[in-house]
């Protein structure tokens, strides 16, 4: 689809006011054609005649010197008032469809990114997607206000200054337009160099973002190293890079209104020599000449702002492609056109011949063929890069599958909404990640909604009840950016406490307590014990005393099935799991 096209689609729900703008700007550019009468009228009938018996063109009657003037600077008020109220009122609507669809956009683009895979996300850096959603969905506004509103509101100026013009002088009308070849041609000569250098300059903004977020959001690690020169030195390349860039874009902008300027110079010269003849020759009056060089001043203010317009538009269409560019990815892991229900209460979940590659690499699970009873708890063990993670990752299907199938309550995942799949998991991750907010916002988050009492409750359960009121403001203290406000164990707990609010029927457990020091994971693993008693869950660890609480463990090696049965029994193998205990316990 075109893109100004795809531009206009989000000024659509606001056509009426559009056109309501659109009509107070034809009514400013009338009266903004007036503004020069009086003036003409000042110099070729008031002033040649200071012993009064002024007539004005509306009526008969004679009015004295200062009677006349005074009428004449108050119609002239009076125009540049109306003209201002009307020109403000168009003005603000214009600008206030122009930020109603910015908001369109902005959500549509954050919206599309929240709901895109993993796989999406994998490639590229957060903060190039930040960057997209708060500057470069600004093109859409700049396309219009700064686009085809001025666009509109220029071509009407141009053709009632013209027709003006033209009735006062065709001589002059025509001498007037000389410029404009000379200017198009100005204007297609930059057009496309702003372009390329627009989308430079933006994709280099967009680096010392990825490179200032990346910096300030490992300060710990930084401080930790020393590396604070170099994160410095990192970051002063990045924004020197941009610097230049900026520098090449503003080059070429004052280059291109030297250019334009010139051309209109050019063009008023030669309107001023030949006009001044038509005076001296008796064929037009001074208050012609001065009004017409007034009108010259607004024809050619308007030829200024369209090749200006033209350049923003330009700049604006390549942060515009940036955002199409997303919206326009394709989504891998899409919802099914008419997705099914998944039944209540827990069901059985079923791993078909399941093979999983990334985009680049290997495969890294291979023809897993397994079971999980309603109700049963599963480990998922094995060494590292055994494919235990990528294995849980297909369940929320954050991924689908390269090859098989899984399916929950004999449902294949694939035929399922996402929403509706996930509202039926509860996740605890290996480093539980917290919002900026208060602890009851981030247990909350496992349940939007819940009650005081319940947000309570699952903390208690949780055992992080007790750590929680001794904060200095209890469940209202703020967490501080990914919680790091608070300790590791602490920041588990709260995750552990999200998944009791949630209370559903499949429990999602990845490494939840690797991070963790002694102490603090014989008390958690208490804790999910208590967790994992409800619903079906999987376990994926490397820590094989949490596997043995299990009811059944799964062990990959390669992304492989090798080995599955209680802990208990596949010690007495001796298989691939007792070669993983002896590794973890000697």
């Amino acid at each position: 689809m075109n893109l100004t096209f795809r531009i206009l689609r989000y000024y659509r729900p606001f056509a009426g006011r559009i056109l309501v703008a659109f009509a107070l700007l034809i009514a400013a550019t009338l009266l903004n054609l007036l503004k020069p009468w009086p003036l003409k009228f000042v110099v070729d009938s008031i002033l040649p005649a200071p012993q009064g018996g002024i007539h004005f063109p509306w009526g008969d009657g004679g009015w004295s010197f200062p009677a006349a003037l005074s009428l004449t600077c108050g119609v002239l008020v009076g125009i540049h008032l109306l003209w201002g109220a009307v020109n403000l009122a168009q003005t603000y609507t214009l600008i206030e469809v122009g930020l109603q669809a910015l908001l369109r956009v902005r959500t549509e683009l954050y919206a599309y990114l929240q709901s895109l895979p993993l796989r999406f996300h994998d490639g590229r850096r957060s903060s190039d997607s930040s960057f997209r959603v708060a500057y470069d969905a600004q093109a859409v506004q700049t396309y219009f206000n700064r686009g085809f509103a001025t666009i509109l509101g220029s071509v009407l100026t141009l053709v009632g200054t013209f027709v003006v013009m033209w009735r006062m002088s065709p001589l002059l009308a025509l001498l007037s337009l000389g410029v404009v070849p000379l200017l198009m041609m100005a204007i297609l000569r930059y057009a496309g160099r702003i372009r390329r250098e627009t989308a430079a300059l933006q994709a280099q903004e967009s680096d010392v973002l990825a490179r200032a977020s990346e910096g300030l959001s490992s300060i710990r690690v930084v401080h930790a190293f020393g590396r604070e020169s170099h994160e410095v030195d990192l970051f002063r390349r990045e924004a020197r890079e941009s610097l230049e860039a900026n520098l090449r874009l503003s080059m070429t902008n004052v280059a291109s209104t030297l250019v334009v300027g010139t051309l209109l110079a050019l063009g008023t010269a030669a309107l001023l020599w030949v006009g001044a003849g038509e005076v001296m020759a008796g064929r037009m009056t001074l208050g012609d000449l001065l009004v017409f060089l007034a009108y010259l001043g607004m024809l050619y203010s308007p030829l200024e702002q369209l090749s200006y317009t033209a350049w923003s538009m330009e700049g604006a269409a390549a942060a515009a492609q940036r955002v199409f560019e997303v919206l326009d990815t394709p989504d891998d892991v899409p919802d099914p056109q008419s997705p099914a229900r998944l039944p209540a209460g827990p069901g059985a979940i079923e791993f078909q011949g399941v093979g999983f590659q990334y985009a680049r690499g290997d495969e890294v699970l291979q023809g897993l063929t397994f079971r999980i009873q309603p109700g049963e708890s599963v480990a998922v063990v094995g060494g590292t890069g055994a494919g235990k993670t990528t294995l849980l990752s297909l369940l929320p299907r954050f991924y689908d599958p390269s090859t098989g199938q899984i399916s929950i309550h004999g449902i294949d995942l694939r035929n399922l909404a996402k929403q509706d799949l996930r509202s039926r998991q509860a996740l605890v991750l290996q480093e539980t990640i917290l919002l900026s907010g208060t602890v009851q916002e981030n247990i909350a988050y496992g349940r939007l909604g819940a009650s005081f009492r319940e947000i309570e409750i699952a903390a208690q359960e949780a055992q992080a009840h007790e750590f929680i009121l001794a904060l200095p403001n209890g469940y209202q203290t703020q967490v501080g950016e990914r919680g790091v406000m608070l300790s590791g164990g602490q920041r588990q707990r709260i995750g552990i406490a999200r998944a009791f609010l949630r209370d559903a029927p499949i429990l999602l457990l990845d490494e939840p307590t690797s991070a963790l020091d002694a102490t603090t994971e014989r008390e958690l693993l208490d804790v999910l014990g208590k967790l994992m008693s409800r619903p079906t869950t999987l376990l994926v660890t490397h820590r094989l005393h949490a596997a043995h609480r299990a009811d059944r463990i799964l062990v990959l090696e390669k992304g492989r099935l090798v080995e599955e049965g209680k802990g208990e029994e596949l010690l007495e193998r001796k298989g691939a799991y007792w070669r993983l205990w002896q590794a973890t316990n000697g």
